[in-house]
């Protein structure tokens, strides 16, 4: 399998869960997007543990796949939010949506992106960032999975 299409079947795993049984990165159902989705606009905002809000991680991912995508497309591509993710948090359950939604559409934007003639620097950039989904997937599972009960 050539390495764009085992990038795009492995983004599209990180996202969304595995298709089958068992996945590498999680189970049927336990996507970045399903584990991002299961906190309130309240749950994301609380820092946890010390450690940036699960508000912070969302945007910072986003703004990474955004950014990926873009430079895929372009070299010189620029970050197009300026929003500084250490300091936002969604203001209500609407704000929190609308991030969310915005999560799902960089993810899409990368997938689109690996469609695209890839340099060997531009397979390395977009390894990362699906790297770093995984990794924040994992994370935010914990979390949701350490908060405590109601």
């Amino acid at each position: 399998m050539p390495h764009p299409e085992l990038l795009r079947d492995t983004l599209r795993e990180v996202l969304y869960g595995p298709v089958g049984l068992r996945g590498l990165f999680s189970e049927p159902g336990q996507g970045l997007l399903h584990a991002a989705h299961a906190f309130t606009a309240a749950q994301a905002r609380a820092p946890h543990s010390g450690q940036p809000s699960v508000a912070a991680r969302v945007m910072t991912l986003r703004q990474t796949l955004q950014l990926t995508a873009a430079t895929l497309a372009d070299p010189h591509a620029l970050l197009g939010d300026p929003t500084d993710p250490r300091t936002w948090a969604p203001a209500d359950d609407a704000a929190w949506r609308a991030e969310l939604v915005a999560l799902a559409g960089a993810g899409q934007a990368l997938y689109d992106a690996l469609y695209r003639p890839l340099s060997a620097e531009g397979l390395r950039e977009a390894h990362g960032a699906v790297v770093q989904a995984a990794r924040e997937a994992a994370v935010l599972r914990f979390i949701r999975d350490t908060l405590p009960a109601g």
